[in-house]
């Protein structure tokens, strides 16, 4: 099976440096994401002329989209009609890339406007609602002041795993209500699909410069058989996204403030998803027959308040994440205040203060429990992009871990450099990153291991797709080296390598087979993700991953513990 795998990876590995461009990604996959780069390009005369750094101020002044805010495709369609109502504009519209220097995980929006020398007609009225008919579907309604539009997203997958969970399910489920069939040594393979249809909706309130928007939607999932959890088939049906809010621009004496506020159930991410990831506002096992394809992720109860000022920005949150059942509710939410820096080139700096505000969550100690109501983490953060116009780039968090009524100290960090090779026609990455979660020390009296809260987000912060599912982030020292490149302006292939420790060996609020560690090597994760567009409206996601056990895990199960590979394929779709 290694050697196998290791011909697959040299097979595809190979193809890393014959690409070209970056990947596009489409808009409905993106909502919640961190924008890491705003480009305006002028189309006039078949020529692209990118604008220049005092025209892109204008823009932030009148268009409210800004480096370090989340993506949201509502307010982006609301900034392109308005750009389309710029004299001698004749076009406009945009296109989302993922980063291409690998900074933030993050995506890059590029704006094309094409502007004309004539006098054009500005009648922007479109839509079924409007004279032209079902043939604007899935446009409602679009005006220079309103939009309404209808969204359809979906997905169906195919997944086969060996040796699940190590074929050590029943072991490593223990306590968890979901998993009545847990996978043990042998094959799994089931099917996902889901379908999600919504509507959004902004308008412009009088003559003013506000705006008021919303979202709703409703998920239907399920799976044709057992997952490496649960047993048999399944269908579950609920809201997803449901949320409204204002938008206020151009504020201020030099009208370069912007306000935004919302509520409801809606994506959140801060940073890049190292402490909270915008895939992990819900969940997705059981009953819900979601647990690969993930098709729920916003947050149950989600509350954001932002203001922009040039490069600077101060926001406030509080979230909640969805549970998978009410009736064992614990109800743990956060309060979060970030204060951030980004110049639209190479720099993004900022610090978060977060304080687990509710819930009745609890950590598990060598002698009790104590609560995590009461928790507190300080997290600054710094990334560079292209130093020194070389493709260097590098970033780097630390969050110091306290609490305000229990005796809890415990400190993380990451930090990683790579490089991407811009005269290289693929624009190939290389990224090392070091990351350091730390473990409790049960010979002292202060509770030391961290809690890394709701991190996540497949190729950045699940650290082994596999090891995942039986570690967490927890007591976790890892090492990852990723290589990636694009295949075609949409398609992208890339390669990780993880190897995972654990800081100590006492590893209480792991699961029950390893919360006392033997040795500190946990293993090896290798992994092969192919991802983009086949069409405008397809996404494609291929991944393999295989797993090898290290001591500290072989030492709990002595009988034997088999290497884990996964293969996954899926099919999205976002109209």
């Amino acid at each position: 099976m290694t050697k196998r795998f290791l011909i697959y990876f040299l097979l595809f590995s190979s193809a890393l440096f014959f690409a070209q461009e970056t990947q596009e990604i489409n808009p409905q996959l993106a909502n919640g994401s961190f924008v890491d780069e705003v480009q305006i390009i002028i189309i006039e005369n078949n020529a692209e002329i990118v604008v220049d750094e005092n025209q892109m101020e204008d823009f932030y002044k009148a268009f409210f989209i800004k480096p370090g805010t989340a993506f949201n495709g509502v307010i982006t369609d609301v900034a392109i009609n308005r750009i389309k109502e710029q004299k001698n504009v004749s076009a406009a519209y945009y296109k989302l890339y993922e980063s291409p220097t690998g900074v933030g995980k993050g995506v890059e929006l590029k704006i094309y406007v094409t502007v004309s020398e004539s006098d054009l007609d500005k009648t922007l009225e479109k839509g079924i609602l409007t004279k032209n008919g079902g043939k604007d579907f899935p446009l409602v309604y679009e005006s220079d002041k309103a939009q309404i539009k209808l969204f359809l997203n979906g997905g169906v997958g195919l997944y086969n795993d060996v040796n699940a969970l190590f074929g050590k399910g029943k072991d490593f489920t223990q306590g968890n209500p979901v998993a009545d069939q847990p996978a043990e040594e042998g094959t799994r393979f089931w099917g996902e699909a889901f379908v999600e249809p919504g509507i959004s909706a902004i308008s412009k309130l009088g003559k003013s410069n506000v705006y008021a928007y919303g979202e709703a939607s409703a998920v239907l999932s399920g799976r044709n058989s057992s997952d490496i959890y649960s047993s048999g088939s399944t269908a579950y049906l609920a809201f997803e996204r449901l949320y409204g809010g204002l938008l206020a621009t151009g504020l201020g004496k030099n009208k370069d403030i912007t306000i935004n506020a919302n509520y409801g159930r809606n994506y959140f991410q801060l940073n890049d998803g190292w402490l909270f990831s915008r895939l992990s506002g819900s969940s997705n096992a059981g009953d819900r027959g979601g647990v690969y394809s993930s098709p729920r992720s916003t947050f149950q109860k989600n509350g954001n308040l932002s203001i922009h000022w040039k490069e600077f920005s101060l926001s406030g949150h509080f979230i909640e994440p969805q549970e998978l059942f009410k009736d064992k509710q614990i109800d743990t939410n956060y309060m979060i205040a970030t204060f951030n820096f980004n110049n639209n080139k190479n720099l993004d700096a900022g610090i978060s203060y977060i304080q687990t505000s509710g819930g009745k969550a609890r950590y598990g100690l060598p002698d009790g429990t104590i609560q995590k109501k009461g928790m507190y983490v300080i997290n600054p953060k710094l990334w560079l992009s292209n130093i020194a116009e070389t493709g260097l780039f590098l970033k780097t968090e630390l969050a110091f871990q306290g609490h305000h009524q229990e005796d809890m100290k415990s400190l993380a960090w990451y930090t990683g450099l790579g490089y991407s090779f811009k005269n290289v026609k693929s624009t190939p990455s290389i990224y090392y990153r070091y990351s350091f979660m730390k473990g409790d020390d049960d010979q002292t009296e202060t509770y030391e291991r961290f809690d890394p809260i709701l991190t996540g987000g497949l190729g950045n912060w699940v650290q082994g797709l596999n090891f995942r599912k039986v570690l967490g982030n927890g007591n976790l020292i890892s090492h990852r080296i990723e290589a990636t490149s694009w295949l075609s302006k949409s398609m992208a292939l890339s390669f990780d390598y993880f190897y995972l420790q654990s800081d100590q060996l006492n590893n209480i609020g792991g699961l029950p087979p390893i919360t006392d560690l033997k040795n500190n090597d946990l293993g090896h994760e290798f992994s092969l993700t192919l991802k983009g567009l086949i069409q405008k409206n397809i996404t494609l996601l291929g991944i393999v991953s295989y797993t090898l056990p290290g001591k500290g895990l072989k030492t709990a199960f002595p009988d034997s513990t088999p290497n884990w590979l996964t293969v996954q394929a899926a099919l999205f779709f976002n109209y």
